[in-house]
């Protein structure tokens, strides 16, 4: 190797860290953006809580009431919303990958297909933010190694 140059390969204990690491700050990142939505719109809808607190959204016929139209948009914005599993999903992700756990492909390519779809329907929103874990996501299953079979195993 030359001055100034580096190896293109890595080791599979490298390769192993880098995805651990981009696991762990996709799952932070999730957690991140689920607390912004809840604090975001915690301020937004505080003059609904007592509504929701006294039931007022109870029943088909509370809920067609367009009185109550306005608090029942904001209970969707804030404790009906997915802030919550989100910030769950999040830290799930952590913990799987803090504990040498592999994440599915399929959990990057479906957030970044509902990410991408709600972001287009609604915009603007915050939706793009959840490009970055992502990224996070399918970036640290390319940087896992490949399971290779072991040479002695095969022989």
């Amino acid at each position: 190797m030359s001055i100034g140059t580096s190896s293109a390969v890595t080791t599979p204990a490298a390769g192993a860290a880098r995805a651990r690491t981009l696991t762990i700050w996709a799952g932070r990142s999730t957690v991140f953006i689920g607390l912004g939505h809840i604090a975001f719109f915690a301020a937004q809808t505080r003059s609904s809580w007592g509504d929701w607190l006294s039931g007022a959204l109870h029943g088909r016929a509370a809920m067609e009431d367009p009185a109550n139209l306005d608090s029942l948009r904001l209970f969707w914005a804030l404790p009906g919303s997915f802030a919550v599993p989100l910030i769950l999903l999040g830290l799930l992700v952590v913990r799987m990958a803090r504990t040498g756990q592999e994440i599915p492909r399929y959990l990057g390519w479906t957030l970044a297909a509902w990410v991408l779809l709600c972001g287009w329907i609604l915009e603007p929103s915050g939706f793009p933010l959840g490009l970055a874990p992502t990224a996070l996501l399918l970036l640290a299953h390319r940087a896992r190694p490949e399971a290779r079979p072991d040479p002695e195993e095969t022989a």
